[in-house]
């Protein structure tokens, strides 16, 4: 009996894998609200209070994970393209590529006005310079590390918004997007204090070790292409 395939515009799985392909992209969407659900105090908060600008904070965090998984599935889908390995990644997100873009850029905002705001509420005013660069000490180091993430997620994404009028050059500026990806878990990882163990380090290694074999994958199939036209 043959065995039927998933048509793709970048490649084809067999049916029994494409299941196993969604089973495990639902499982990369659970698992940040699961253990960000069973690390935090979230209910208790409802129930009982909480510090001044606590609730913010944890949905900071909550946004940072998100954050980080759309940004680099967003980075998957452009680097695997070309590549065979593209038709693992869930047809909604290689369909929507700028929808997901756009729902990305939301969220990491969401992210930063949390963070903004439980800081602001922590200490009763409006803590704004944390949107400036700032180099001090680690803790600021950190913070302008994702800022900088940030300003140029927007500058990408806005070429990429108007790339009917700016012409080829939006490529170009679009090509940020891999050193987004990578100041983005970086400041993940320095940022957070569940970081240095558990859980966390095991999700924001296998984010980078994964955007990391996409690069590579992208660039030996750019050589073969290459190599093909010559």
């Amino acid at each position: 009996m043959r065995t039927q395939l998933i048509n793709s515009p970048f490649g084809r799985l067999p049916n029994g894998l494409n299941l196993l392909g969604r089973m495990i992209w639902i499982a990369i969407l659970i698992l940040p609200w699961a253990w960000w659900y069973s690390t935090t105090d979230v209910t208790t908060y409802w129930q009982y209070g909480a510090p001044p600008g606590q609730v913010w904070y944890v949905l900071s965090k909550l946004f940072g994970l998100y954050a980080a998984v759309l940004l680099w599935l967003q980075a998957l889908c452009g680097l695997l393209k070309p590549t065979p390995y593209a038709a693992w990644l869930p047809s909604w997100a290689r369909a929507r590529h700028g929808i997901l873009g756009a729902i990305s850029v939301l969220v990491v905002t969401a992210h930063i006005g949390s963070f903004v705001m439980a800081v602001s509420l922590r200490k009763n005013s409006i803590e704004w310079p944390l949107l400036l660069p700032n180099v001090k000490d680690f803790y600021h180091a950190s913070i302008t590390v994702g800022l900088t993430a940030f300003f140029l997620l927007l500058l990408a994404a806005t070429a990429a918004g108007l790339r009917n009028r700016i012409g080829p050059i939006w490529r170009r500026v679009h090509r940020l997007m891999p050193g987004v990806i990578a100041l983005g878990l970086l400041h993940g990882f320095l940022i957070g204090t569940e970081t240095r163990y558990g859980f966390y380090t095991v999700f924001y290694s296998a984010l980078a070790l994964t955007f990391i074999l996409a690069l590579v994958a992208r660039w030996r199939t750019a050589r073969v292409i290459k190599r093909a036209l010559s």
